[in-house]
């Protein structure tokens, strides 16, 4: 499954900004590792990605749609 994150932004309440101009792309079949300090938004991408986050702007994609 290709998966798209297209300047996705991301801001929780009270304005803290987890996510700006978000973009990454990865294959079918491609494996892929985030890594980063506390707070960088990692755990961000992922609960996007599994849809238990919404997003302010920006698309995200799976196999195009």
């Amino acid at each position: 499954m290709r998966v798209a994150f297209e300047h996705v932004e991301k801001i929780f309440p009270g304005g803290v900004c987890a996510l700006r101009d978000f973009s990454l792309s990865v294959a079918d079949s491609e494996m892929l590792v985030l890594v980063g300090p506390s707070g960088c938004g990692k755990s961000t991408v992922l609960r996007t990605l599994a849809g238990l986050a919404d997003v302010k702007s920006g698309t995200l994609r799976l196999d195009g749609r």
